[in-house]
């Protein structure tokens, strides 16, 4: 099975795209990540995955999301040429208060 779920912030603003006959949105999220390290002290890493959307989803999180909203996504792994893409199959997007200002 093929399914990833992902809670994280926008990295950077997203940006719609025209692409074979249909739009596309490309966009970047920071997804934390928190461990705990020999000590037992918590580290926090933040991963920038890369996602993609089609169409009308695409439209939707152009419109909704700027950079700093959290985003909880469901997605599929996709594999282009070693650089791994997660497509978009299902989202909500939480507003930062602060972008609202």
């Amino acid at each position: 099975m093929n399914k990833c779920n992902f809670l994280g912030r926008f990295y950077e603003d997203p940006i719609l795209e025209n692409a074979y006959n249909t739009t596309v949105c490309n966009f970047r999220v920071n997804v934390e990540e928190y461990r705990k390290d020999k000590e037992g002290l918590t580290k926090k890493r933040n991963n920038i995955l890369e996602f993609e959307a089609w169409d009308t989803a695409a439209k939707a999180i152009v419109k909704q999301g700027r950079i700093g909203d959290s985003i909880v996504i469901e997605c599929i792994a996709r594999n282009y040429s070693d650089n791994i893409v997660f497509r978009v199959t299902s989202f909500k997007i939480f507003k930062n208060i602060e972008n609202d200002e």
